[in-house]
């Protein structure tokens, strides 16, 4: 273990995807409560956890279609991708493209297109933040940034990390448990409860991550951890709600992280967090 977490805090392999609640700056403080030979991740978002660990085999799922159909192409075909999505990325940023672009990714129903639309969107929105209306439309609004950078190169060292390691699932976060085995490790960094009544970011596709869902994740880890001796991992904000909800956790580690989601980075204050670890003994 000492080796393994040498490895994770002297490198950190940067994501392509802009994302609110990435893992990347406290991957170190997750890795050394990952055992095992396969990584489930069944809200995998933006893959962070993954990218920056060392297992046998990963299989990453999110709810997201067009975000696991993305990784899909970089995996199987990276150059083609990279040709035919760098062609959305001309004449720098635009306010008025960018919602060109946003109402063609509503609308079109050509899988590919939304993916590589899904890339300009999220490099060109506004802080990177993936949300949706109740119609199911992408509704971000534009970023402000002069020159929104093409990710190649991470690109590239996506498809290299990822191949024939990775399998990229688009399912409802309960079936990724049924990939639970005693040699499995499940990380869930699930939509977060709110800190307060005002700051609900569970949005994030079309429906929405509520106090059932939450309930719901802590039996399914309970449930893996006693019954398939599978460790299960789960990220949240530190609240008295979900100190309550995990309760028969083996152990709350509780911390603090910077937050991301503002547009003026001095106002960037750290909000707390805990990881529930059910160890599968």
């Amino acid at each position: 273990m000492g080796d393994f977490l040498f490895l994770m805090i002297e490198y950190i392999m940067k994501t392509f995807m802009k994302w609110a609640g990435n893992k990347s700056s406290i991957v170190d403080i997750i890795a050394p409560h990952l055992n095992g030979k396969k990584l489930v991740e069944p809200f995998a978002g933006s893959c962070a956890v993954s990218l920056n660990t060392k297992f046998d085999s990963y299989i990453c799922n999110d709810i997201n279609a067009d975000l696991i159909k993305m990784y899909d192409l970089i995996q199987t075909d990276v150059d083609n991708f990279i040709q035919s999505a760098q062609t959305y990325f001309v004449n720098g940023n635009d306010e008025t493209r960018y919602y060109e672009m946003r109402e063609l990714y509503n609308n079109t129903n050509d899988p590919n297109q939304k993916a590589y639309l899904f890339l300009y969107l999220n490099r060109h929105c506004f802080n990177g933040l993936c949300r949706y209306n109740s119609k199911g439309k992408f509704n971000v609004p534009f970023g402000s940034y002069k020159t929104p950078y093409f990710p190649e190169k991470e690109i590239r060292e996506f498809n290299q990390f990822t191949l024939n390691k990775f399998k990229f699932t688009n399912q409802n976060f309960q079936e990724m448990f049924d990939y639970a085995d005693e040699d499995t490790v499940i990380y869930c960094d699930p939509p977060y409860s709110p800190l307060t009544k005002t700051s609900d970011f569970s949005k994030y596709a079309v429906n929405d991550f509520n106090p059932s869902h939450h309930t719901e994740l802590k039996n399914l880890a309970l449930k893996a951890s006693t019954e398939k001796k599978c460790t299960v991992i789960i990220s949240n904000h530190d609240t008295d709600y979900t100190r309550d909800l995990y309760k028969e956790a083996d152990d709350i580690i509780a911390f603090d992280v910077k937050r991301t989601i503002s547009s003026k980075i001095n106002e960037r204050k750290k909000a707390p967090e805990v990881l529930a670890i059910y160890k599968g003994k």
